[in-house]
């Protein structure tokens, strides 16, 4: 291990200054709180260290020695149990007082941790897997929590009875009171050298441990897929061999903290051997009362224990310190552009003034755009295309898998930036728009759906969350979800299950359908929406598509070239360029066209010219 270097000394300074402002902003509206508990914790451990001293007193008084203010050990006895009892109560404010700071703390970072999650970009998400970012939420912040609840109450605890004992048992026999002087600094110093690996340790643990959660995320959130390739003992070798790992890294700040634990210990015990000898000493030759001793030796016991604590307080804050570097690393993440004003209702950095958003009333154009996304930047997926869909016309995208028909969805509704050129709305372009308002004229209905948790109700409320009861159960009518909801005895109430385990492929749909219809957008997606549909739901499901798309900009992607021969114009990609484009009357003209092709591959022959949907 390197030397540790004055440069190396600044870095951790900082780290800890950057951690404890972290903190310190989001304890500053829990200050009362906080402040009103140490106090209370001040004043526990003021009327806890009184204890030694009256033990001592009760001594002197039954030796005959010279007594106190206070005579008789029945008196002394009584004032010892009432400064316990005050001690209780005062212990007892403050644990509650930081008990109720560290829990708020973990909500309100948890609470702007979770909103800033959601405000960061796609490219984010690309490049970072499920699991380890529901790390940082969970692990990391119960981390965080500990540290106002036991860490810091611990460590103010140790050091006001390190440094007011050492005070008190100096005034008592300052012979005596060397012994400990000379223990301290050469513990302290081993401590924090050792804590500093603790530290980076504990930060390394962490890092895996996120790695063996999200290796756990996807294999729950896909276990049908386990299953159906019996792939279960794959799967547990994968997540046991990331465990291992955890292990080692841990077992190695386990042996630090043994290491430090066991030589605080044998230098505590020994400093307190040599304290006893040497205070036997002094009574034999009369310059020391027993009680005294008797006070002097119990004060070295608390001091060489809050010794100990400091030294298991400081491997504790090493990987609070390592937990919270992840949370800020998250939280200093840059949001998405064109967001005026974050979830925490800050304005972003560098934001300017958004454009009006009027109603559309031109058209929505992609305008000699490039696009390779952040994760793969070698792999140019658009390739200076040029893209219009007029207001109110329904403009179809086909075009063989991986032609970048996806990515235009994913462009329009500005989920990355673009390497060249520009998304245009009525000629204006989107980025000077507000992100959140801009995607709110917006509804798609993907291929995948994705339902959350609650009810068939709250899924199609998720299109318009202040909408009434009628027109939920309007729009879940309009797109034929009525006839399946009112099979179950809880109708639009059924719960759905995760990601909508309970409902069939072809009901998911229609769902996604009607939180569509009920948001009423002034844009509508469909990628392949009518996919997972059979032959009867796909016609009653087409025939409220039909209703929806009226006076509305639509834009279709469909493999299936049947669902779009009612498009005003079809746009033909291939390899992230614009082939062809036109009606598709026009395009089956043309013999070694793309579309044409398309359609001989999809067995659609001549009655795709002569039938109309």
């Amino acid at each position: 291990m390197a030397a540790d270097t004055p440069h190396s000394d600044d870095r951790i300074t900082e780290r800890i200054r950057i951690s404890f402002r972290f903190l310190i902003g989001f304890l500053r509206p829990h200050l009362r709180l906080f402040v009103t508990g140490l106090v209370l914790l001040f004043a526990s451990n003021a009327v806890f260290l009184a204890f030694p001293w009256l033990t001592g007193q009760i001594i002197n008084e039954l030796s005959g020695g010279e007594p106190w203010i206070i005579r008789g050990v029945g008196s002394l006895s009584a004032l010892l149990l009432a400064v316990l009892t005050v001690r209780a109560v005062l212990n007892f404010g403050q644990i509650w007082l930081f008990g109720a700071v560290s829990n708020r703390l973990a909500r309100d970072i948890r609470e702007r941790l979770y909103g800033h999650l959601l405000e960061l970009p796609m490219g984010y998400y690309d490049a970072h897997r499920t699991g380890e970012l529901l790390s940082r939420i969970s692990n990391d912040v119960t981390q965080l929590e500990t540290a106002i609840s036991d860490v810091l109450a611990g460590l103010v605890r140790q050091v006001l009875v390190v440094v007011f004992g050492i005070s008190i048992a100096a005034f008592l026999a300052p012979q005596l009171a060397l012994f400990m002087v000379l223990v301290v600094p050469p513990v302290a110093l081993g401590a924090r050298r050792l804590g500093r690996i603790i530290r980076d340790r504990a930060r390394e643990t962490q890092d895996l441990l996120a790695e063996s959660s999200t290796i756990a995320e996807e294999t729950i959130a896909g276990v049908a897929t386990v299953k159906s390739f019996a792939s279960e003992p794959v799967e547990l070798d994968r997540y046991t061999e990331a465990l291992h790992r955890v292990l080692g890294k841990a077992m190695e700040t386990v042996t630090l903290r043994a290491l430090i634990g066991s030589s605080i210990g044998l230098l505590v015990m020994g400093s307190l051997i040599l304290v006893i000898w040497f205070g036997a000493t002094l009574v034999d030759a009369g310059s020391l009362a027993v009680g005294d001793l008797i006070s002097f030796v119990i004060y070295t016991g608390f001091i060489g224990g809050s010794v100990a604590g400091l030294g298991n307080s400081i491997t504790r804050i090493q990987r609070v310190l390592g937990s919270s570097e992840r949370v800020i690393e998250l939280m200093q993440m840059d949001p998405e552009p064109g967001l005026a004003v974050t979830a925490s209702g800050k304005v972003s950095a560098g934001a300017v003034a958004p454009e009006a958003l009027r109603p559309l009333s031109d058209a929505i154009a992609l305008q000699g755009v490039t696009f390779a996304y952040p994760s793969r930047p070698d792999l140019v997926v658009l390739q200076n295309l040029d893209l219009a869909i007029p207001r109110n016309s329904r403009v179809a995208l086909v075009g063989p898998s991986g032609s970048g028909k996806s990515t235009i969805v994913r462009l329009l509704l500005r989920f990355y930036e673009l390497n060249e050129g520009a998304v245009l709305r009525d000629g204006v372009d989107i980025t000077r728009f507000d992100l959140r308002a801009y995607r709110s004229r917006f509804a798609v209905v993907p291929q995948d759906v994705l339902l959350f948790g609650g009810s068939i109700e709250d899924n199609i409320r998720y299109g318009r969350p202040d909408a009434p009861t009628d027109e939920v159960r309007a729009a879940a009518e309009a797109a034929h979800v009525i006839e399946f909801a009112d099979r179950f005895p809880e109708g639009l109430g059924t719960i759905v299950g995760e990601r909508g385990v309970q409902l069939s492929g072809g009901q998911r749909q229609r769902v996604a359908i009607a939180r569509a219809m009920l948001r009423d957008p002034e844009v509508l997606i469909l990628d392949e929406a009518t996919s997972s549909l059979d032959a009867e739901s796909e016609q009653l499901v087409q025939d409220a598509l039909d209703r929806l798309m009226q006076h509305r900009t639509t834009l279709v992607i469909a493999h299936r070239l049947a669902t779009v021969r009612k498009a005003d114009r079809i746009c033909v990609l291939d390899r992230g360029k614009l082939f062809e484009t036109g009606t598709h009357d026009e395009l089956v003209q043309i013999p070694d066209g793309l579309y044409a092709k398309l359609v001989r591959m999809q067995g659609l022959g001549d009655s795709v010219n002569t039938t109309k949907m």
